[in-house]
C-alpha cells in the first residue's frame, strides 16, 4: 500500500470518486463511529444479566443523569422531562446503590457525568452523586473529570459543588448563539443567557467546552462563524462541533427542508469551513470534532482510554441506559426510568441488553480507536494484536478508500488524507463488519438522511 492519493474535491469527478469509495457505507450512525459498538447498538436482550468483574489499575466511570427541563428536537438520548424532586432524590439513591458494585478503594482514572442534563438536578443532589464517587474511589492524580451542563440550569451552587468534588471541566450544550436557530430546535435559552453562563463558569476557574452544532434548521455558515467567533472572544477554551445526527429518535428530522439535508458535497464543505474557522480564531483541531485553545488550561484535559492493550474494557456505566464496557462485553442498563429504579431497589442487575464482542468486533474497535479517532494506525500494531495483517481482513476496503483519495499509506502507517478527514465518520463506518453495516442501512430506511451516492 504505497498510493499517495490526491486530496482535491474541486470537480464533480473528484466527488464521484469519493462517493464510489463510500458506496457500501451507511451514511449515519447512532453516535460517533469511532465509538464502536455504541454507534451501531446491535444489543441482545439479557434482562438482569450480571456484569463481568474486571481487574484494572483504575476504572473509568460514566454516570447518566436523564433529567431535562425541556426536550430539544435534535436529541436522541435517554431522558425524562418534568420529573419532580422526589423522583430525582429516588434516582440519586439508586445511583449511589449501583456504585456499590465497585470495590471500595478502586481508583477512578476519569469520570464523565452526562445525560440528559446533570445540572437539572438540584445542586445538593448532584453533590450526593459526586460525593459517593469521591468517597468510594480515590481520584488518579492529575486527571480531569467532566460534567455536562446547560445554560439555563447551571447555578452558582452547582459550580461550588463541582469545584468541591474535584471536577475540572464543564461541557455545556449551547448548539447555537442565533436565537432563531435555537427556537427551531426548541432550545429554551438565548444568546445572552448562554454567554452569561459561560462567564460564570470561566470566572470559577473551570475548563469550559461548549457544543456547537451544524446542519440545524435555518442555519448558515455565516451564522456559525459568528457563533464561533463570539465563543472565542468570550474566553471559551474548547469547542466541540458536530453535525446534526438524524435518526428515528430525532423529531427535528421532519422539520428539515430538502435543501437543509447534507449531501456529500455539503457535508465536506461544512467541515472544511469549520476547520478553517477554528484555525482562524486560534483553536487547534485535536480530534475530528474537537477544537482547543492549546495555550489555555484546556491542554490539561485528555480523554483517557476505556480499554487496555488486551482490548478488555474497564469503563463502568451507572444509571438509566448507561453502558459499561467490561472485558470483551458491552452492557446497557434498562432505558426506562421506572424499570431501572425497580431493578436497583430490589437488588437486581439493571442490565437489560448486552453485546459480547466477537473477534471481528474487536478488530473494528481497534480500527475505530486508532484510524477512526484521528490517530492513524501503525500496520504492525494491527498485525501484532490480531496475528494477521490488515490487508487480510480489510484489503478490499483499504484499496477502495486509497483509490478514492480518502486514505494514504507508506507501508508502515495508515491514515486519512486531508480529504478523508472531511468524511472521517464515513471512512470509519466503511470498516464496520458487513452485518453491522447492513443493520445500519436497514435502520436508515425509516427516515431520510444524506445520500452520499448523489454528488452535486
Amino acid at each position: 500500500m504505497t498510493i499517495k492519493p490526491a486530496t482535491s474535491i474541486s470537480t464533480s469527478s473528484d466527488l464521484q470518486r469519493i462517493a464510489d469509495a463510500l458506496a457500501f457505507t451507511p451514511t449515519a450512525a447512532y453516535s460517533a463511529p469511532h465509538d464502536y459498538p455504541h454507534a451501531a447498538p446491535l444489543f441482545k436482550p439479557s434482562p438482569a444479566l450480571e456484569r463481568e468483574r474486571v481487574l484494572a489499575e483504575a476504572m473509568r466511570l460514566y454516570i447518566h443523569i436523564p433529567f431535562c427541563n425541556y426536550a430539544c428536537s435534535f436529541c436522541c438520548y435517554a431522558k425524562k422531562v418534568g420529573v419532580d424532586v422526589v423522583q430525582m432524590r429516588r434516582y440519586v439513591q439508586a445511583l449511589k446503590q449501583e456504585i456499590e458494585w465497585i470495590e471500595p478503594g478502586t481508583p477512578v482514572s476519569q469520570f464523565f457525568i452526562g445525560g440528559g442534563t446533570p445540572t437539572a438536578l438540584p445542586a445538593e443532589l448532584l453533590d450526593e452523586v459526586l460525593e459517593a464517587i469521591r468517597t468510594r474511589m480515590p481520584y488518579v492524580h492529575g486527571k480531569v473529570h467532566t460534567v455536562e451542563a446547560s445554560p439555563e440550569s447551571i447555578s452558582e451552587d452547582h459550580l461550588r459543588v463541582l469545584a468541591r468534588n474535584g471536577v475540572g471541566r464543564i461541557s455545556m450544550g449551547i448548539q447555537s448563539l442565533q436565537d432563531g436557530v435555537l427556537e427551531s430546535v426548541k432550545r429554551d435559552h438565548g444568546r445572552e443567557l448562554a454567554l452569561e453562563a459561560c462567564h460564570r463558569i470561566l470566572d470559577a476557574g473551570f475548563i469550559l467546552n461548549v457544543d456547537l452544532m451544524y446542519g440545524l434548521p435555518g442555519q448558515d455558515e455565516a451564522g456559525f462563524r459568528a457563533d464561533f467567533k463570539t465563543a472565542a472572544e468570550n474566553g471559551v477554551h474548547a469547542v466541540t462541533a458536530y453535525n446534526l445526527r438524524l435518526n428515528e429518535r430525532t423529531p427535528v428530522t421532519r422539520r428539515l427542508a430538502p435543501s437543509e439535508r447534507f449531501d456529500l458535497a455539503g457535508l465536506m464543505r461544512w467541515r472544511a469551513f469549520i476547520r478553517d474557522t477554528a484555525q482562524e480564531f486560534g483553536f487547534a483541531q485535536t480530534r475530528w470534532h474537537t477544537f482547543k485553545r492549546l495555550d489555555s488550561i484546556a491542554s490539561r484535559h485528555e480523554r483517557l482510554p476505556t480499554s487496555g492493550n488486551d482490548l478488555k474494557g474497564y469503563q463502568f456505566g451507572i444509571g438509566m441506559s448507561a453502558r459499561s464496557s467490561l472485558g470483551h462485553s458491552v452492557y446497557r442498563n434498562h432505558s426506562n426510568l421506572a424499570a431501572y429504579l425497580k431493578r436497583i431497589e430490589t437488588g437486581v442487575s439493571p442490565v437489560e441488553e448486552v453485546i459480547h464482542l466477537s473477534a471481528d468486533d474487536l478488530k473494528t474497535q481497534f480500527i475505530a480507536r486508532t484510524l477512526g479517532d484521528g490517530n492513524g494506525m501503525r500496520l504492525a500494531d494491527y498485525a501484532h494484536t490480531f496475528g494477521n495483517p490488515l490487508e487480510r481482513d480489510h484489503g478490499e476496503t483499504v484499496q477502495r478508500l486509497l483509490q478514492g483519495g480518502l486514505l494514504e499509506a507508506d507501508g508502515q502507517y495508515l491514515e486519512m488524507t486531508e480529504t478523508g478527514k472531511l468524511v472521517f465518520d464515513l471512512v470509519t463506518l466503511a470498516f464496520y463488519p458487513t452485518q453491522v453495516r447492513q443493520w445500519l442501512l436497514n435502520q436508515l430506511k425509516s427516515y431520510q438522511v444524506m445520500g452520499i451516492a448523489q454528488p452535486g
